[in-house]
């Protein structure tokens, strides 16, 4: 239906202009017409006129003049009739005098006697048609009339007209015809028009008018097409200034959005809505759908009511989705409130872990420090006569709680040096299969103790490129905690394999295992998961949280699996190492 209504309302203009047009040339040619009837009227008066002029000076100058003849000679299209005083007919050229009736009472007649010329328009009673008469009085009562068809001006009117009229359709016709094209090509340029600012209304800055020539409407589209040039060049502009703006404002840990006055969210950068809502868009939504409202309303409303202008941020900390967040809330006017969230998660868990830690260092270096004060003072406190076997035994203590303090310093301070990045690595090329063997043989007096088979499985020879001190201290780790924390009669077995160019050493043993609630903070400083049996073996509680400083120093990774049967620790060490391995025939292993 409205595609109906815009093919008429397109066909109304031309319809209507072409009515307009006909009416006008309908006008004009009527008076122009009339114009050629008044034209011929005149002349054939004048014409008429003189003929009688004539015939009246012939008649006049001589009776003896054959009118008959003449009449048919010079006027064989006129009728001539001389008419008597007393109103009767002399002569006629076209009728019979003596049928003819009294001619006084003629209009023509009249006038001629009372004027001396008279001219009248009128059916005649004799013919049967209509004539145009022309009479002259010749003074002496007679009165000369020449009559002319009224048809014969009718026909020179009609020629006249056609030819005029002929060139005036043509004329017309072909102003119509112009006037049509440029009002079809100023519809066509006003589509244009309006196609460009349809186009710029919808944002489509680069669309141009295709106008040529000249006029209101090629000037008008020249004038958009710079329009549309300077937008797309300050559209250009803007969308670079906001990429800047959404780039630097995307690569902030902090999460930044604006407020506006009804609470919503006209801006959000990729942090704040990973805080907020876990990276789902919240543009346009309002920001208590996601945050705790309870907590953030108070520093939006204060910033909003603030007088003392945008330099003053008001703040609050608050618990959402596992983060610790702290919200900043500036005023930066026209009722837009920008509300930023610090991420403060990893510094309250570092400050947690740092108290953690020097309670736990604490307790740790007071319990064998007491007991060395404790096994002092009474050895001062003792006369000389002390037992040498009872002076013995408690030197012993004395020396085994200061070994486990020493032992518990050098752990602390490798710690530090690892996660103060202080430890310098030193590649150099490193038979990890030797180095394997060392470390069983190293920790075999242990094993024998507690009765542990230790097993190597692996390559013959296996070389890589890596940092030997870091690798003798993350293996040993592991193998001693394997050996501390194995069954008796249990096994350790220490397995190397070649994976895509690298190495994995597992370490895998048959001890009391690790339960799953303690999975998680296994790697953990000072964490134990019996810390008493941890104690009477000897362990700092470190030993894992060094492992896991010196697999990232080296740029490896760690996992581990663990059950009633035992662990696994995995060790991958980078892609990159430069190995060669040279295999054996089968797996050698070292016996506890």
């Amino acid at each position: 239906m409205s595609r109906r209504r815009l093919v008429l309302a397109g066909l109304l203009a031309p319809s209507l202009l072409l009515a307009v047009l006909t009416g006008i040339a309908w006008l004009s040619l009527s008076y122009q017409r009339g114009q050629l009837a008044r034209m011929v009227e005149r002349s054939t008066e004048a014409t008429i006129t003189a003929e009688v002029e004539l015939v009246a000076a012939l008649a006049g100058a001589s009776s003896k003049v054959d009118l008959a003849t003449w009449n048919r000679a010079r006027f064989p299209h006129r009728r001539v009739t001389v008419i008597a005083s007393d109103g009767s007919v002399l002569f006629d050229s076209e009728a019979d005098p003596a049928a003819m009736d009294n001619h006084n009472s003629r209009p023509e007649v009249q006038q001629a006697r009372r004027g001396g010329i008279g001219i009248s328009r009128r059916p005649s009673d004799t013919v049967g048609r209509s004539l145009l008469y022309a009479a002259k009085d010749l003074g002496d009562g007679r009165v000369i009339r020449v009559a002319a068809p009224i048809a014969v001006e009718s026909t020179a009117v009609h020629d006249l007209f056609s030819r005029t009229a002929s060139a005036s359709l043509v004329v017309a016709g072909a102003a119509a015809l112009m006037v049509l094209l440029l009002v079809m090509r100023d519809r066509a340029r006003l589509r244009e028009l309006q196609a460009v600012s349809r186009a710029y209304a919808a944002g489509d800055f680069a669309y141009r008018a295709n106008l040529t020539g000249g006029g209101a409407f090629a000037r008008l589209g020249h004038e958009l097409n710079h329009l549309g040039e300077r937008l797309q060049a300050t559209l250009d502009e803007l969308a670079y200034q906001r990429s800047l703006l959404d780039n630097a404002l995307g690569a902030l840990t902090e999460g930044v959005a604006c407020i506006d006055r009804l609470d919503r969210v006209v801006y959000a950068n990729p942090a704040y809505r990973q805080f907020a809502a876990g990276g789902a868009e919240v543009q346009g939504q309002l920001f208590y759908e996601h945050i705790p409202a309870a907590v953030v309303a108070e520093p939006l409303g204060s910033a909003r009511s603030d007088s003392d202008g945008p330099e003053h941020a008001y703040a609050a900390e608050f618990e959402h989705r596992r983060r610790h967040l702290r919200a900043m809330a500036l005023r930066i006017g026209n009722g837009i409130v920008v509300l930023v969230l610090h991420d403060l998660t990893e510094i309250r868990r570092t400050e947690q872990a740092r108290r953690d830690f020097m309670a736990s260092i604490s307790h740790e270096f007071k319990t064998p420090l007491t007991s060395i004060l404790g096994f002092t003072d009474t050895l001062l406190s003792v006369d000389d006569d002390i037992d040498p076997a009872m002076s013995k035994d408690f030197i012993g203590r004395i020396a085994r709680h200061a070994q486990r303090l020493s032992g518990l310093v050098h752990d602390v301070l490798t710690l530090s040096r690892l996660e103060q990045a202080a430890w310098e690595v030193r590649p150099e090329p490193v038979d990890l299969t030797a180095l394997c063997h060392a470390i069983l043989d190293e920790y075999e007096p242990t094993a024998l103790v507690k009765n542990v088979h230790l097993v190597y499985q692996g390559p013959e020879r296996l070389e890589i490129v890596s940092d030997p001190e870091l690798l003798r201290q993350l293996l040993g780790n592991l193998v001693s905690n394997a050996v501390r924390y194995n069954r008796t009669d249990g096994t350790v077995w220490l397995r190397l394999a070649i994976r895509s160019g690298g190495v994995v050493a597992t370490i895998e043993d048959t001890g009391v295992g690790i339960p799953e609630d303690h999975h998680h903070r296994i790697f953990d400083r000072f964490h134990r998961v019996d810390a008493h049996r941890s104690r009477q073996s000897g362990g700092t509680g470190l030993g894992l949280a060094i492992v896991k400083q010196l697999v990232e120093v080296l740029g490896g990774d760690i996992s581990f699996t663990s059950g009633a049967a035992g662990s696994a620790f995995t060790v991958d060490l980078p892609q990159g190492a430069q190995t060669a391995a040279t295999l054996g025939p089968a797996p050698t292993s070292t016996p506890a």
